[in-house]
């Protein structure tokens, strides 16, 4: 199922690049299978404990923080690797199973399995 191209995702981050809403942007993929959304984030440089994952019924969150190189501007002859403070936010067509979330974190690859929640049937409701 697809929600959103990658020209469409493509054009609203460099939207929010040109606003200043987003320092450093960590690079994303988002798969699905029959049960769950796959997202794999790339953190390289960045520490398990700066790294904070959260799921609402329909959301994802990643929230974490990669630290400064330490170097003077000064010395650098080019700074492409960004560093800092970010945040992704990745919103699902259908429910996820929130407690079933699981996340990974190995070799600088963050991966975040949100199972999809069973669909709710309506029932019947006898009025008495």
């Amino acid at each position: 199922m697809r929600w959103e191209s990658l020209r469409e995702y493509r054009t609203r981050a460099s939207q929010a690049d040109r606003r200043g809403d987003s320092g450093w942007t960590p690079p994303a993929d988002v798969s699905e299978t029959e049960d769950a959304f796959i997202v794999m984030a790339e953190l390289p440089g960045v520490r398990r404990t700066d790294v904070d994952v959260a799921a609402t019924h329909d959301t994802l969150t990643i929230r974490g923080h990669r630290p400064d190189p330490g170097c003077e501007p000064a010395c650098y002859v080019r700074l492409e690797r960004g560093h800092g403070q970010f945040v992704r936010r990745f919103t699902f067509p259908g429910r996820l199973a929130v407690d079933e979330v699981q996340a990974d974190f190995r070799d600088g690859i963050l991966t975040v399995t949100l199972p999809k929640a069973p669909e709710t049937r309506g029932r019947r409701v006898e009025v008495g």
